[in-house]
């Protein structure tokens, strides 16, 4: 807060800011990971999906058919209580789109979980020559979810080299 009153002090004075300005505007827009926030209009965070697989306990969960078959689907192929017991977590699908020219992005998503208050946890996919509609898909299942617990809070980012192209977060983030 000072340095806005600083800024505005300076402005109204007419006293050349611009290297106080750049200073604060930098540190503003400096994110924890190094990278700076750039938004792209080119670049948007579409549809988020996210689905807890874990077993079906009385009530709708059991009569919905449309969660009778995400569970079926995330679970094929696993056939021993150990197999299904690995799978068994959350699942968060991001579909986004770059709608400029083809390049390398870096999709990442940090979240925290129950048991861990707030340890930043992170997965990443890269996408080579991203263009169009991409899925990203990010797993927190096994031991992973057993020892911390369910997520309370994420953050999806799109990143080009050391800026920040789309955001979309969690409203407790």
């Amino acid at each position: 807060m000072p340095k806005f009153w600083l800024l505005l002090w300076l402005g109204l004075l007419g006293l050349p800011a611009s290297g106080v300005a750049g200073e604060v505007r930098r540190a503003y827009e400096m994110q924890p990971g190094g990278e700076y926030l750039a938004p792209d209009p080119r670049v948007k965070v579409g549809k988020i999906w996210n689905f807890l697989n874990a077993p079906a306990k009385k009530g709708k969960q059991l009569g919905n058919q449309s969660m009778v078959f995400e569970r079926t689907y995330w679970n094929w192929g696993a056939i021993t209580p150990e197999e299904m017991a690995v799978r068994q977590g959350e699942i968060y699908i991001f579909n986004w789109k770059n709608g400029g020219k083809s390049r390398d992005l870096l999709a990442r998503f940090e979240y925290r979980q129950t048991r861990t208050r707030e340890a930043v946890w992170s997965q990443v996919d890269f996408a080579r020559g991203a263009h169009g509609t991409i899925r990203s898909v990010f797993m927190v299942t096994g031991d992973d979810f057993m020892q911390h617990g369910r997520i309370y809070a994420w953050r999806f980012t799109l990143v080009d080299g050391n800026r920040i192209l789309a955001q979309a977060k969690s409203f407790i983030w």
